[in-house]
């Protein structure tokens, strides 16, 4: 069986992407005709459009594919949930739904499936991420794939490092104020004590992918 174009994969379904397409440096084996299902079904199969319920509008919109975070267990999907073909108007796409939140992200993070898995970060939702995405093998060392970014996660390490980041915003500090290490005055002078220690903890990965991926996915535990 040939191997996927992008990832690498066992494949057997037609390579067909455009010289457009802004992921062709990034392919894992350049001299194939072929993607994986999984590739092919998100870039040009039967995920690259999905009906979602828009709650906020009350109606069914459309959903492109490239915007979803994802959690596999080996070749299964667990997040989000995407069922039946549904037809509305002239389209016909499958239906997705439980898509997941930054919270349930964290639980992935912090307690991730039993091995193979693969967890998928969309950050923006306007890029094909899922391609590049490698398989965990062991739940307290394996890769995430923040965006097009490919982050090693120690997960004893990034709990603790969570925990430091949660901690500041329990004392009210607000995440551009942790990202950036510029801390209001008057917060600063209310929390002095217990600050300092939180702030050393985060310093050092301040600036790097891994301080996004904790932004991205840290939970207020005060009321808004």
């Amino acid at each position: 069986m040939a191997e996927c174009y992008l990832c690498g994969k066992p494949a057997s379904f037609p390579l067909a992407l455009k010289d457009s397409f802004t992921g062709h440096s990034m392919a894992r084996c350049p001299d194939s005709d072929q993607l994986c299902g999984r590739c092919y079904g998100a870039i040009d199969g039967d995920e690259k459009l999905l009906w979602y319920w828009n709650q906020g509008k009350d109606k069914w919109s459309k959903l492109w594919g490239r915007s979803l975070s994802r959690l596999y267990q080996g070749d299964v999907l667990l997040s989000p949930v995407i069922g039946e073909a549904k037809t509305i108007g002239k389209d016909t796409f499958p239906v997705v739904s439980d898509l997941p939140t930054r919270a349930q992200i964290r639980g992935w993070l912090l307690e991730p499936p039993e091995p193979p898995f693969t967890i998928v970060i969309a950050e923006s939702g306007q890029k094909h991420v899922l391609p590049w995405a490698q398989d965990g093998h062991s739940r307290d060392h394996f890769p995430v794939q923040f965006e097009l970014d490919t982050l090693w996660i120690g997960r004893e390490r990034f709990t603790g490092l969570l925990a430091g980041y949660e901690g500041l915003m329990a004392l009210e500090f607000s995440k551009t104020e942790i990202d950036s290490g510029l801390y209001h005055s008057d917060r600063l002078m209310r929390a002095i004590s217990q600050y300092q220690p939180l702030e050393d903890q985060i310093a050092p990965v301040r600036g790097s992918r891994l301080m996004d991926l904790l932004s991205y996915v840290a939970q207020s535990k005060t009321p808004s």
